[in-house]
């Protein structure tokens, strides 16, 4: 069973290092700024003043950056509970306003303290106030906010990622599950029909019992080769070939196979057993249902945006209860269409000019 995964977060430590370093740069900028001002203004303001004051200002937000991540995982702002998550915000925003005035206030106290500057620089710190723990409201509150919102818009996208990841996987397992599927249902169909049939020709024909004996070996090392979600059209055509020679032999003369290629090797990709599975159709609900001579046209053209493969069969109907149209095997292989090529891909099955025509059209990147 396949579990949606679960949502890495970020660790505190990472948190605080980001903040760290968001902190250093909007202290550049106010650095500049201030800087500035003193320069054009002549102010007499002493510059290490400007630059230890913006750095204890915005390095303080280290520790506090975490525990604002944590608030805004907590308590996500989303609908219907908009209006009580922002008022739980701007509560916990004033807390956090609190406490960072808390640290700067002991911060710039621990400066004067050590009393660094007077003796290397020859100034003296001006004396803390406590106004200028109050005019950090509106600073930190827009910081609180910028916080909050990166955290949702992270969190967004870390589920947005983590839900597709998941469903390629699960698209993944179908996919190879199906193709699981058509193998198993392909080897007992076949192995069957030309072990009968090997027997049955083995004491008055065996060269054509060897033959048989020799597509089937050929027509299971095929199966065997075909492995992932796409396959060169070469690979896919050599079980069809295979399965068109068994079936040969065991209708005699009475089928026709006839090939038209018009693509370079190589240079085409289908899902496994997508001919096949059109061939084994044509064979299933046509050749064996008609008494008479039959014809199998099998082709693959290049068309703008893509390539189109058609397996034409001169049985000329589609009958309402015939499962041609239902069958297990097309309903799997437009399941596998769609998982791996969405609405890009199409499959089709019907009468044109008194041949039935199971109609593949891929896009170009399987091209």
């Amino acid at each position: 069973m396949t579990t949606e995964p679960r949502m890495v977060e970020p660790s505190p430590w990472r948190i605080a290092l980001v903040a760290f370093a968001f902190g250093t740069f909007a202290a550049g900028l106010y650095m500049t700024n201030a800087l500035m001002a003193v320069w054009a203004y002549s102010v007499p303001h002493p510059r290490i003043e400007i630059v230890t004051r913006l750095l204890l200002l915005f390095w303080s937000w280290t520790p506090l950056a975490p525990l604002v991540w944590i608030a805004a995982r907590r308590w996500p702002v989303v609908t219907p509970h908009v209006v009580r998550r922002l008022l739980i915000h701007l509560g916990v925003a004033l807390c956090i306003w609190l406490l960072h005035a808390a640290i700067y206030w002991t911060l710039l106290n621990l400066r004067a303290w050590l009393d660094i500057a007077p003796l290397m620089l020859g100034v003296r710190w001006p004396p803390p106030k406590i106004t200028q723990l109050v005019v950090l409201i509106d600073t930190d509150l827009v910081i609180y906010a910028v916080i909050v919102a990166t955290a949702s818009i992270w969190r967004n996208h870390a589920r947005a990622v983590a839900s597709r990841t998941w469903r390629d996987r699960v698209d993944s397992r179908r996919s190879t599950a199906l193709l699981e599927a058509l193998r198993r249902q392909l080897r007992p169909h076949f192995v069957l029909n030309a072990l009968n049939m090997a027997l049955s020709e083995l004491a008055n024909r065996p060269k054509r019992a060897k033959a048989v004996l020799t597509d089937l070996a050929a027509l299971l090392e095929s199966t065997e080769r075909l492995d992932g979600h796409l396959v060169d059209l070469e690979g896919e055509l050599d079980i069809v070939r295979a399965h068109a020679a068994i079936e040969q032999a065991r209708f005699s003369d009475r089928l026709e196979v006839r090939w038209d290629i018009v693509l370079p090797p190589g240079t085409v990709q289908v899902p496994p057993f997508a001919v096949q599975t059109l061939f084994e159709n044509a064979v299933r609900h046509g050749l064996e249902r008609s008494g008479g001579p039959f014809t199998i046209f099998v082709e693959a053209h290049a068309v703008p945006g893509g390539v189109r493969i058609r397996v034409r069969d001169s049985g000329g109907s589609i009958a309402r209860s015939d499962s041609r149209g239902a069958g297990i095997a097309l309903d799997n292989l437009r399941t596998r269409l769609g998982l791996l090529f969405g609405d890009a891909a199409r499959l089709s099955l019907r009468v044109m000019d008194g041949w039935t025509v199971a109609e593949l059209n891929l896009p170009a990147k399987a091209a």
